[in-house]
């Protein structure tokens, strides 16, 4: 968690020089008065979780502007590491803003690139199912990261064989792009580690879907 807080200080480094907006386009259905009153007067960091997720229903789309969402992007990932925002939506806007040709600078890009490897990494570490879906629905993608980049870190990553396991168990598909002699190899040395029954058995199970798995289509 401390690599993530201070990827997440580095974001507000990075952006830090990015101007507070002083009026956000909107329509009146979109946030109410005090909303956006809150969203333009209180300091970043003290915005609160209920008031961003409004402002993120429809920002970019058709609330503010890709210097407004810039301004705030600090606060909705900080709030993504706490689990009071979703990935979903901050990764469609941020695909968006490219697909728009909205840029970044050198150093906001930097952060964010920081941030999401060490994001994947949390995620790689202590929540293996979801990594394993934000991969699947090229979550990570859209923020800016390559598959085979996140394939890499996933490979090198000490807890990659309960990963690995995991998604076995959720839904019996791992990487295609993995051979899979060396994925065997991984759970059966994680077999033979496991201390007590439970921890072997998890393994086992999973050794035994990769071993039912059918075979990958030539080239």
């Amino acid at each position: 968690m401390r690599d993530l807080q201070d990827a997440v200080s580095g974001l507000y480094t990075a952006f830090g020089t990015t101007p507070r907006p002083t009026v956000i386009q909107h329509e009146p259905y979109e946030l109410q008065p005090g909303e956006v009153t809150t969203l333009l007067g209180q300091p970043l960091r003290e915005l609160p979780p209920g008031l961003m997720r409004s402002y993120l229903c429809d920002a970019l789309y058709t609330v503010g502007t890709w210097d407004d969402f810039r301004y705030f992007l600090p606060r909705l990932l900080e709030l993504l590491v706490t689990d009071e925002i979703e990935l979903d939506p901050i990764a469609c806007r941020l695909a968006y803003a490219r697909e728009q040709g909205c840029r970044l600078t050198g150093t906001q890009d930097a952060a964010l690139e920081t941030f999401f490897l060490t994001y994947w990494d949390d995620l790689l570490w202590h929540f293996p199912w979801y990594a394993d879906l934000a991969l699947r629905w090229g979550l990570m993608e859209q923020v800016g990261l390559t598959r085979s980049t996140l394939l890499a870190r996933w490979w090198a990553h000490p807890n990659r064989a309960v990963v690995l396991a995991e998604v076995l168990l959720l839904n019996g598909t791992p990487p295609p792009e993995w051979p899979r002699a060396a994925l065997r190899d991984w759970l059966e040395t994680a077999f033979f580690a496991a201390e007590g029954a439970e921890d072997g058995q998890f393994y086992s199970d999973a050794l035994l879907i990769l071993e039912h798995l059918p075979d990958l289509p030539g080239p």
